[in-house]
């Protein structure tokens, strides 16, 4: 069982013991029956910029170096994606699929970020502009073995953020921040992403002006990956370049992942419907309804 940990509180870590914060923002391998901890890959040590790993993580084999690998890849928050080797926990790739300025790499030997001068400086008082806030909004992703492609919907949010003096306080915010979260002016919220787990390389992406997407990725055998907008929308995309091929219009914001299942040897594809979730609302606010449907569609026969 792979599960992911959340951040250590308050980001400032100069308010906390230990060199590693060990567990938080890590990945765990565990054992179901007995729980034991099979390994760990802690992917942000001592995290100081909330990038938790609870992203739910894809299993999947790879050929690496010729061999075939049996692998996780996660899209972190971080702004990196990474393949490890899901039998030990070590790193085989890590690729930025964002605009990243905390880290200038991952070194696959230690498995460490390289940080930039991003955190002395925040250290020191000064306020910081992080790339990116969240890579995704711990949205699902898909991969088709086929293509070799993970596909995902990235946000293009940065953080501005300054440390401040911290006090415990029952029942009060623990963060030890202050911050905002803007797009920067004409560029777009997010992309929907086409990327190379090993090397990066984005076969292709398409822009997201208005909203970035909270919804997960859905891959089909046939071509087709389906998804959900925050203005709403049901919509497929090709795989192989990004284009809209289908869109619906349900009543509020799409959050949930799209399913598929067959049903008396029909495919079919589910999604849930309602505005929700404390990032999106803060998004969208109140330009659209909050709703709550469930949608199903029949794909067509070949």
């Amino acid at each position: 069982m792979y599960i992911g940990t959340g951040n250590a509180e308050p980001y400032n870590p100069t308010f906390r013991d230990g060199a590693d914060c060990l567990y938080t923002a890590s990945t765990l391998a565990l054992r179901p029956k007995t729980g034991e901890m099979v390994w760990y890959y802690q992917s942000v040590p001592n995290d100081s910029f909330d990038f938790d790993a609870t992203a739910e993580s894809l299993l999947a084999e790879l050929r690496v170096d010729g061999q075939m690998r049996k692998v996780l890849i996660n899209a972190h928050k971080n702004g990196f994606l990474y393949v490890l080797d899901r039998t030990n926990g070590k790193p085989i790739a890590a690729n930025p699929y964002v605009k990243v300025n905390w880290a200038t790499h991952i070194d696959l030997k230690t498995g460490r970020p390289v940080l930039t001068d991003l955190l002395e400086r925040a250290m020191k008082g000064e306020t910081v502009n992080v790339f990116p806030s969240r890579g995704t909004n711990a949205t699902l992703i898909a991969f088709n073995p086929k293509k070799g492609l993970v596909y995902l919907n990235s946000w293009n949010f940065p953080r501005l953020m300054k440390y401040v003096d911290f006090k415990f306080v029952l029942g009060s915010g623990s963060t030890g921040i202050e911050s905002t979260m803007t797009t920067p002016k004409g560029e777009p919220a997010g992309y929907h992403v086409a990327i190379e787990p090993l090397t990066g390389k984005l076969a292709w992406q398409v822009p997201m002006m208005e909203f970035a997407s909270s919804a997960g990725m859905l891959a089909t055998d046939g071509g087709l990956l389906f998804t959900g907008l925050l203005t709403g929308e049901v919509i497929a995309l090709d795989q192989d370049d990004g284009k809209t091929l289908w869109q619906f219009k349900t009543g509020s914001s799409v959050n949930a992942p799209p399913i598929t299942y067959t049903h008396k040897g029909r495919q079919y594809v589910t999604v849930l419907s309602g505005r929700g979730g404390s990032i999106a609302n803060r998004v969208v606010t109140d330009s659209v309804p909050t709703g709550g449907s469930v949608w199903t569609f029949a794909l067509m026969p070949e």
